[in-house]
């Protein structure tokens, strides 16, 4: 409909592709270390995720941030 606005904006659409992006280190982590739950876990949160839920984005990301850094110290 011309003259309606998106529920997303750009920088949701940024915050989002970043979530993935780093999701895509924590599976790679997991994957070398072994965490084979953890990973399936991980996965179905990602592919879960409501898109258009900013907090739920920002959440996620946060949790994907540590767990990188914690994997990260572990290897």
């Amino acid at each position: 409909m011309p003259g309606t606005t998106s529920p997303w904006r750009v920088s949701d659409v940024v915050a989002y592709d970043r979530m993935r992006e780093t999701a895509v280190s924590v599976f790679a982590l997991l994957q070398e270390a072994s965490h084979r739950d953890e990973l399936a876990t991980v996965r179905r949160d990602v592919l879960t995720v409501d898109a258009y839920d900013r907090a739920a984005v920002a959440a996620l990301q946060a949790r994907l941030d540590r767990r990188v850094r914690d994997l990260s110290v572990d290897a």
